[in-house]
């Protein structure tokens, strides 16, 4: 990648997302903004997201994320040319993180050697199972061997790290299949796995066919018995558990998200990106088209923008950063919000301390180990006592 060598008025640190929409097909159980047509147009697409990645606040970058959709689309020369303005307009940090999400149906060596040269140091990859007929189900391209080759092909063109997507809770995931997949995601050396519990929005069509009865999802058990084979196995592998849904080898966790989860500052751009940038949050539309004619025009047209009130953002902080082993340093919630968080919190936390699913751990509040698989009612529980003004117990 292109290092930007004249000096910049830095704002502040951040993460980059540049958002690819285009998927060759749509799987059963995404609600991303994507779609699978208009491949005509990446060219177009492209010189919107360099014109809009140069309106964007100066800021030195820790990470650059290519998410989609399907970035693997892309030829490496067209990753080059983005990254190179990139590094034109903001300063990157020494040893920032790059990283492209991809296809393993789409993944070559060559590619691979492509994407390196042009400046990518970190793959995600979206292989999500390795039971051909859970594949087939998803209506995802690849099959399991397709995705060992493709992992393997990374591997042999030098990209030195490497991160898996895999997902659980599927309609017809017994343990055992649930474990077969583990393993053979552990065979292959990741540096990274994010595990994923299947979620389902309405508009989705697996969605439709658990409500038409034609597939089911496994029972709440079942879940959590997935959920530590997950959790036992990759310790047992040296992984660290560093987020609800993330493992990484020591030293690979996920800068790039890690900002999402510290609640730090990002930029987006392209069509359906979103930003969170000095108190304020904004989303560009998510209609490649619209974009297109407004990105060009000089600004993307947003379909939400707001500036952030204190109190969801101490709401969003906690939710975030709940979610990470580290948990929340309360020293540095006072120095971001002027308020203590005990004092803030009041009597629930110390009701959710004393009845076990909150601990102190060095220092940081955390949700604890037993307790992760109800984070999410622990969440609301604090959040609630957030926009109630967190009354203390009385003496």
């Amino acid at each position: 990648m292109v290092r930007c060598s004249r000096r910049i008025l830095l704002t502040s640190t951040a993460a980059l997302y540049i958002h690819i929409p285009y998927c060759v097909t749509i799987c059963s159980y995404c609600d991303f903004d994507r779609q699978a047509h208009g491949f005509e147009l990446i060219p177009r697409y492209l010189e919107a997201v360099e014109q809009e990645i140069g309106q964007q606040p100066r800021a030195e970058l820790h990470s650059v994320f290519f998410g989609g959709g399907t970035p693997s689309l892309l030829e490496p020369r067209q990753v080059a040319r983005v990254l190179e303005v990139v590094a034109r307009h903001f300063a990157l940090a020494a040893e920032a993180e790059t990283t492209l999400e991809a296809n393993p149906d789409d993944l070559t060596e060559d590619q691979v050697r492509g994407f390196r040269t042009a400046g990518v140091n970190r793959l995600s990859l979206g292989v999500q199972s390795f039971h051909d007929p859970t594949l087939r189900l998803l209506r995802r391209r690849h099959s399991s061997a397709r995705a060992e080759a493709a992992v393997r092909a990374a591997q042999a063109a030098g990209m030195a790290n490497l991160s898996l997507d895999l997902m659980y809770g599927l309609p017809g995931l017994g343990l055992a299949r649930w474990r077969h997949t583990l393993e053979r995601a552990l065979v292959l050396e990741p540096d990274h796995l994010s595990c994923y519990l299947l979620t389902l929005e309405p508009s989705v069509p697996m969605a439709r066919w658990v409500e038409q009865g034609r597939v089911s999802l496994p029972r709440d058990e079942a879940i959590a018995r997935q959920y530590e084979l997950a959790r036992t196995l990759l310790a047992e592998r040296g992984f660290e558990h560093y987020e609800l849904s993330n493992w990484a080898r020591p030293g690979r966790a996920s800068r790039h998200n890690l900002t999402y989860w510290r609640d730090e500052p990002y930029l987006g751009v392209g069509a359906g990106a979103a930003s969170s940038w000095q108190g304020q949050r904004y989303k560009n539309t998510p209609h490649v088209q619209t974009y297109l004619r407004t990105a060009l025009a000089g600004q993307p047209e947003r379909v939400e923008w707001e500036q952030t009130p204190a109190q969801t953002r101490m709401q969003d902080y906690l939710a975030l950063g709940l979610r990470l082993r580290e948990g929340v340093d309360p020293a540095r919630f006072e120095a971001r919000f002027g308020r203590q968080l005990s004092e803030v919190l009041g009597a629930e936390l110390e009701v959710l301390i004393a009845g076990g699913p909150l601990e102190w751990h060095a220092g940081r509040l955390r949700v604890a180990e037993a307790s992760l698989l109800v984070t999410n009612e622990i969440l609301a529980r604090l959040q609630a006592a957030v926009a109630n003004g967190a009354p203390r117990l009385l003496a």
